[in-house]
Order: C-alpha cells, then sequence, then structure tokens
C-alpha cells in the first residue's frame, strides 16, 4: 500500500504537455490550410510554374510552418517543463496552455490568412517592414474592414474554431501521468525536437526566408513561405557592405562611366508634370502590348509622344514608386526608403533640383493626408506644395474608401496648376484604379465591365485623365510642358503572359510635349522609372547631373546600356536588352542569366550587343553602389562631376 502511493507520488501528471500537442497541431494544420487558400486565391501568379513544382513548394512549406511552431511555442514549452513537476498546478498549466495559445497561435494563422489580401501589390511575403505601416493601417482601419470584409469574417470564423476546437479538447483529454524518470527523459527528446524542427533541420545554419526561394523555384519562394515566419526570421533591412569590386575605377570600368558630356548652356525653362498612374500595368494597352485596350486615351497618347513599351516598375508598391521617379533610388531593399533608417541620408529629389531656377512646385494625391508619407516625402524631395483630401473643397466626391475620385481631383488639379507662377515642376497621383474598384455612380453602368474588377477602373482613370488633357489643352501653360506618363507599379492580371516575375513590372512609359519638343515614337529600349529624374534635368538642360544617380540615365539619349533594376524572389535582377541576369541574396546560390519573356518587346538589333558577363558585372556594380551608398551615405560618389 505504502509502496503503491510513493509510486503514483512519482508519477507526474503531462496531461498539459499533451493539450499543448494537440494545439500546435491545430496550429501546423491552420498554417496548411491557409498555405493552400493563399495558393487557391493567387493561382494566376504561380500559373507558369509546372504543376511538380507547385506540389513540393506546398509540400516544402510544411517544413516552415512547422519551424515557426517550433519556435513561437518555445516559450511556453519551457514554462511547462518548470511547472510540471507539480502535480497541485497541473490545472494552471492547462490555464496557462489554454491562454498562449489563444495569444500566439491563432494571431499566428490569422495573419497568414490575412496577408493573402497584401501579396498581390507586393508579390512577396510581408516581412519586418509592415511594423512601419502602422499609422496607415491604424487610419485605414474601419475602410479595410468593409472592403475586405470576407477576410475579416474569415477571421473570426478562425477564431471561433480555434478556440471551440482548443475548449472541446481540454475537457475530453484524458489524465496522463508517467514516473519522473521518463519525464527526465521526454524533456530532453522533445527540447532536442524543438531545436531541429524550429532551426528547419540539421544542416549547419537554421533555415531563413531566403532558403524559401531555392527550392523547387525561386519563383514559388512565397508560396513556401508563410507570413509568420517572413515577419519573425526575415531580417530587417540592416544592410550588409558587399565588396565585389576592389577600387572606384573597377566600378566605372564595369559601368563605363566616363567623363561628363558638355552640357548646354541654354536652360530650357518649360513646365513639367509628371502623372503617376495607379496600377496601369502595361498589360492593359491593347495589341501588340495586351489582349484588349482598358486605356484607349493613353494608348493614343502614346503614339503622340516618346513611348517605352519596355518600361519597368523599379518595385511593387506605390510608396516605393515615388523616390524612384521623383530621385531616382531604386527600390533594392524590402523596406520601403521612405521607410528605412537611410531616409535621412543625402538625397536630391526633383523638386528641390529644379527651385533655384525659379521654379514653382506641387504634388497631388486624392488619398487622405500623410497615406504612405507622400506628403512628408514630396516636401523632402522639394516640392513646396502638397494638395491631398484636406485641400480638395467637396467631400461629396470622395469614394468612401480612399479619397476622391480621380476625374474631379484631377480637373481639380489642373485649376491649381493654372494658379501657380510659371515655370512649374508638378507631380500628380491618381488613386481610383485601385481595390475595391469604386466608380462615381453616374458612370456605374456606363463604364464596361472588362473580364477582371480592375478594368472598369482602369477605363475610368483613362477617361478622368483624358478630360484632364482636355482642360490643360485650354491652358496657357499647356504648350510649355513636358508631360511624363507612367504607372507607381502593375495590378491584378488577367494575361497569363504577364504573370511573371518580370512581366509584373511592366509598365508603359511616355514623354509627351505639346510643341512636338522632343522626338516621338516607339523606342523599344529598356527605360525604368529612376530614368525619369535625369530625363527631366535632361530635356531642361539643367546643370545639375551631379544630382542624378548612376542607376539611371537619360530617356531622350537612345543608349546600348539602357538598363533596369530590380528587386524580386528575394534576388537582384538586371534587364538590359533582351537579357537579363539574377543574383540571389543568399551566400553560394547559383547566379542565373536568361532572354525576357514574350511581353517585352523585342529590341533592335543592337550596335553594341552585350553579354551576360558584362550584364553580371554591371549588376554588382550597381548593388554596391547602392549597398555601400546607403550605409555610408554615399550614393552620389558615382554620379557625373558639376560642369563649371
Amino acid at each position: 500500500m505504502l509502496r503503491s502511493i510513493r509510486l503514483k507520488q512519482q508519477e507526474k501528471n503531462i496531461t498539459p504537455l499533451v493539450f499543448l500537442g494537440y494545439g500546435l497541431l491545430f496550429t501546423t494544420l491552420g498554417l496548411i490550410f491557409t498555405r493552400l487558400f493563399f495558393f487557391f486565391i493567387h493561382m494566376g501568379y504561380f500559373s507558369a510554374e509546372p504543376v511538380g513544382d507547385i506540389f513540393l513548394a506546398l509540400l516544402h512549406g510544411v517544413r516552415f510552418d512547422l519551424s515557426i511552431v517550433a519556435l513561437l511555442n518555445t516559450p511556453i514549452l519551457l514554462l511547462l517543463f518548470a511547472l510540471i513537476w507539480f502535480r497541485a498546478l497541473a490545472r494552471l498549466c492547462m490555464a496557462l496552455v489554454l491562454f498562449y495559445l489563444c495569444l500566439v497561435d491563432i494571431p499566428m494563422v490569422i495573419i497568414n490568412l490575412i496577408d493573402s489580401v497584401y501579396f498581390p501589390y507586393t508579390g512577396r511575403r510581408s516581412g519586418p517592414e509592415v511594423f512601419s505601416m502602422f499609422n496607415d493601417v491604424r487610419s485605414q482601419f474601419p475602410e479595410l474592414i468593409f472592403v475586405y470584409w470576407g477576410y475579416a469574417a474569415g477571421s473570426v470564423a478562425l477564431l471561433i474554431g480555434y478556440v471551440w476546437c482548443l475548449f472541446a479538447i481540454k475537457k475530453r483529454v484524458k489524465t496522463v501521468s508517467i514516473r519522473a524518470s521518463l519525464l527526465v527523459l521526454m524533456c530532453l527528446v522533445l527540447t532536442v525536437v524543438f531545436i531541429i524542427v524550429g532551426r528547419g533541420g540539421l544542416q549547419s545554419k537554421p533555415i531563413r526566408a531566403l532558403n524559401a526561394y531555392s527550392y523547387p523555384s525561386s519563383a514559388l519562394g512565397a508560396l513556401v513561405l508563410n507570413t509568420p515566419f517572413s515577419l519573425l526570421r526575415e531580417e530587417a533591412d540592416d544592410l550588409k557592405r558587399v565588396q565585389y569590386f576592389s577600387s572606384d575605377n573597377d566600378i566605372k570600368a564595369a559601368l563605363q562611366l566616363g567623363s561628363p558630356e558638355e552640357e548646354s548652356a541654354t536652360i530650357k525653362k518649360h513646365n513639367v508634370i509628371i502623372l503617376i498612374l495607379e496600377s496601369f500595368g502595361l498589360e492593359y494597352f491593347g495589341p501588340p502590348y495586351g489582349l484588349h485596350s482598358y486605356a484607349p486615351f493613353l494608348q493614343q497618347l502614346s503614339q503622340q509622344g516618346r513611348f517605352f513599351p519596355n518600361g519597368v516598375a523599379n518595385g511593387r508598391r506605390s510608396i516605393e514608386a515615388v523616390p524612384s521617379i521623383l530621385a531616382g533610388i531604386p527600390s533594392l531593399m524590402s523596406e520601403a526608403y521612405m521607410r528605412s533608417p537611410y531616409q535621412s541620408n543625402t538625397v536630391y529629389g526633383l523638386g528641390g533640383i529644379v527651385a533655384p531656377y525659379g521654379y514653382s512646385s506641387a504634388f497631388f494625391h486624392g488619398a487622405k493626408n500623410g497615406s504612405m508619407y507622400f506628403d512628408d516625402t514630396t516636401y523632402r524631395f522639394g516640392f513646396q506644395q502638397y494638395y491631398g483630401l484636406d485641400e480638395y473643397p467637396d467631400d461629396a466626391q470622395f469614394d468612401g474608401q480612399w479619397g476622391i475620385f480621380d476625374e474631379p481631383f484631377l480637373q481639380f488639379a489642373a485649376q491649381e496648376i493654372d494658379k501657380m507662377p510659371e515655370p512649374f515642376m508638378v507631380g500628380m497621383f491618381t488613386i481610383s484604379s485601385h481595390p475595391p474598384y469604386t466608380l462615381p455612380k453616374q458612370y456605374e453602368g456606363v463604364i464596361q465591365e472588362g473580364e477582371i474588377p480592375m478594368h472598369r477602373v482602369v477605363q475610368y482613370t483613362d477617361m478622368a485623365l483624358k478630360r484632364f488633357f482636355e482642360t490643360a489643352a485650354t491652358k496657357d501653360w499647356y504648350k510649355d510642358t513636358l508631360f511624363v506618363i507612367t504607372a507607381d507599379h502593375t495590378s491584378d492580371n488577367f494575361d497569363r503572359r504577364f504573370a511573371s516575375s518580370l512581366g509584373r513590372h511592366q509598365i508603359p512609359i511616355i514623354l509627351y510635349q505639346p510643341n512636338e519638343g522632343i522626338e516621338s515614337g516607339v523606342v523599344t529600349e529598356i527605360a525604368q522609372q529612376i530614368d525619369i529624374p535625369a530625363t527631366v534635368i535632361d530635356y531642361l538642360n539643367l546643370p545639375e547631373k551631379d544630382k542624378t544617380l548612376p542607376f539611371g540615365r537619360s530617356l531622350l539619349v537612345e543608349n546600348s546600356q539602357a538598363d533596369a533594376i530590380i528587386q524580386a524572389e528575394d534576388a537582384y535582377w538586371l534587364l538590359s536588352q533582351d537579357k537579363y541576369v539574377k543574383l540571389p541574396m543568399a551566400q553560394n546560390a547559383p547566379f542565373e542569366t536568361g532572354y525576357l519573356p514574350s511581353t517585352f518587346v523585342t529590341p533592335l538589333e543592337q550596335s553594341n550587343p552585350t553579354d551576360f558577363e558584362q550584364l553580371e558585372r554591371r549588376l554588382k556594380a550597381y548593388v554596391q553602389i547602392y549597398i555601400n551608398g546607403l550605409i555610408d551615405n554615399t550614393l552620389y560618389r558615382f554620379s557625373p562631376e558639376k560642369s563649371p
């Protein structure tokens, strides 16, 4: 009898560990389920990939699911290791496990679900950079819930279902006791298992977000990853110096940077209007580019101006586009430049560059003031005035979600521009071609729906742009104005030909001067957003080329070294002529080369064709200038010298 009592006292109640095991199983299944949901709603994004690779990506993703589950639940496991020795604390341990699973694991699964909304705009799983967007999300939270009510309802359903299952298991799980010696062994085994699973296996280094892009295909990295892992294990942009070249002369040789050309003494004090169209991918043009024209006016305007059908967006987000277009800064970090620690570095924006020459300047964006820091960003780039939702006089034109509909806001901008002293520098950013695809009531049923919801709002913005040009044409300043029209990034793909990493960066870039002040025609060279500052400075003949970055070039001059640089699939890419090279960020990952997809217009035969080895050297030179330049605040070190 005494022996039996003594043995029972030596046994330890491990029911809380069993309960935790059930909870971790449900969490893992939740991550797998939300990955499958992510795949099914974004099938078009992965349509170019082999079915076998997609299956392997889904399977490989379980490795990342198990890793994040182990990492985030290590604290509760260690706490149980300390408390489970005391039978009297068994009920407390059960309550702690339930509380921890509700506090940590349920949000983990919900975050993985909700990030499916943001993916089409970035092409990647959200990382630590999203924490800097808290103010934007907080200010727009009611609208986001309204627009994405399905995801909100799904999150609530997940929450309720998960909690119900936990309570049901808690009530039904049977008491399990084992001898103390076995508990010691169990704790050791669980510790080893959690360490191995948390680090993703027995390889020499723990897995990181980069590893998701190495197998089975870099294009499937977002499918392999889960968002909680990306948030926790992806490093914030603490850039590390690179040394592909040992000297400045080697970099200059790779980029063929020579002495600056003699600049014209005559400064052309023309006006400049830069129009940034929300989400206008090239695929919304008709043949020979897209399947059907949803932007007939813009396509017609492209035929009258200098049109670059091989235009490239340097980023995938609006907040990345403004620094690229107004200051020539590429987007080669996961974090947007204006939200990074480097935003205080020396930078020259177009507003500040033209100010000493008597220019007035303003930026127009119909969204709520403060949205994506556009007001602060444009002030930072030297623009003197900012016109947003607060400055617009008629709240009746509010679209109910983001800001003022494009048609009335562009008319408002035209009237305000007319009041500005010449010469002026103006930036304009439209908003209506964006989810939830809202149209003004008078156009409901009038504008054709198209194949996807995006098509109807693209048509609306195109019509608003046409009305703006009709109004502008009546103004005295119109004939002496250079119009630069481009997009911030691409959006929803209906044409599957554009559903590739490079196709999702294809945007139109148009230079239009009503008085035929520039050579018109279709130019099949690669062009990019960061070429725009150098183009404007060249057009105005300003002796300010030292304030342009070496990544861009003037689009007014044909150039066999017409490059575009982007970051995608956790790699740096360089596009030039009909080729691309790809430099993965992961150490020892193979360098990739290839030819541009068919959505790019085949360039005219080059008198000076570039080989892959040259492109590799150029890409490494750009990356070294960018990374080391941000770290040292010396981005302009390789800019042309200022003319005497």
